[in-house]
């Protein structure tokens, strides 16, 4: 039996609890090798081995780069200006099947990848901003906190890149992707203090969907906030929707907070937030995320949007 059957076999078993999955370690020796100490640095999990094995997609993606971005573009609320593009990564196999972000993460985290697929799709992003005559426009760039050990090595390597295709670093906005599952806020706050102090601005996503975000607006106080969709949607016909962002929009304001709605489908979610004040608007109404930009069409999103 070779290793990689071994290893498929051990992990489908139902001798092992999920728990022992993740903790039971396993080296592989060669035949007649005789096991020495440093040999514990090259054991893994079970599950890390099981997900190694089938991992060749995402080894492909690193490896070769192979990140599509998707760019969705940020309006101011009442004239519609565009403000911004936020970059979203997508994953791209050998066999050209795309690849969500969520589940490269997922695969990543495992294999302990997670800094060298970040640090991909940032560059990624970058570069895919300035080939698509983006440089005039903020650019969001996401990422997982569990993914950065070293803010000052993540953000070298974008200042690296950013000088490289020419385009302006103090474009670019950092974004908290997943932030309801945040469990070390004082690791985002040292990442998202060490950002701002080299002159980059902050975002955190989808708040208002865990019961922390509160907890986290008060200690991290980014320069905006991204109003869960989950509130957008709807709005119109929902007035406790309207208390709940309402009371968001004015507590960020006092913090001098700007204030995004995401998740915008429809002319009358559109004109309820602008009654309501928001500073910036992005969803379907006015454009799905696409790898290639016309700028011209977005420039007219007002008068198309109405029609």
């Amino acid at each position: 039996m070779d290793f990689q059957t071994f290893i498929r076999l051990l992990f489908k078993s139902s001798d092992f609890t999920e728990a022992e999955k993740n903790s039971i370690h396993i080296l592989p020796l060669l035949p007649g090798e005789s096991f020495m100490p440093q040999h514990i640095f090259s054991s893994r999990r079970l599950s890390a081995w099981y997900e190694l094995i089938n991992s060749k997609d995402l080894l492909h993606i690193i490896s070769k780069r192979s990140i599509k971005t998707f760019f969705q573009p940020l309006f101011l609320a009442k004239d519609l200006e565009l403000f911004g593009f936020e970059a979203l990564s997508r994953g791209v196999a050998e066999d050209g099947t795309i690849i969500p972000p969520v589940e490269l993460f997922k695969k990543a985290k495992i294999l302990d990848l997670q800094f060298a697929l970040d640090r991909l799709t940032r560059e990624k992003a970058i570069e895919n901003a300035k080939s698509n005559g983006l440089g005039d426009y903020m650019i969001f760039i996401n990422f997982m906190p569990d993914a950065i050990y070293n803010p000052k090595e993540c953000l070298s390597t974008t200042i690296i890149t950013s000088k490289k295709v020419e385009f302006r670093p103090e474009r670019l906005i950092f974004e908290v992707i997943e932030s309801e599952q945040v469990k070390d806020i004082q690791h985002l706050k040292s990442i998202l203090d060490y950002y701002r102090s080299k002159g980059f601005k902050t975002a955190l996503d989808d708040f208002g969907s865990g019961y922390s975000s509160l907890k986290m607006l008060e200690i991290l106080t980014p320069d905006f906030v991204k109003i869960d969709m989950h509130f957008v949607r709807g709005i119109h016909q929902d007035s406790f929707k309207k208390s709940i962002v309402k009371t968001v929009i004015s507590l960020c304001r006092d913090k001098d907070i700007k204030t995004i709605a995401e998740g915008i489908e429809s002319y009358e979610e559109y004109e309820t937030i602008v009654d309501l004040e928001v500073d910036f608007v992005q969803g379907y109404l006015f454009a799905k995320p696409a790898p290639d930009v016309n700028l011209d069409s977005l420039r007219d999103v007002k008068s198309r949007i109405k029609s």
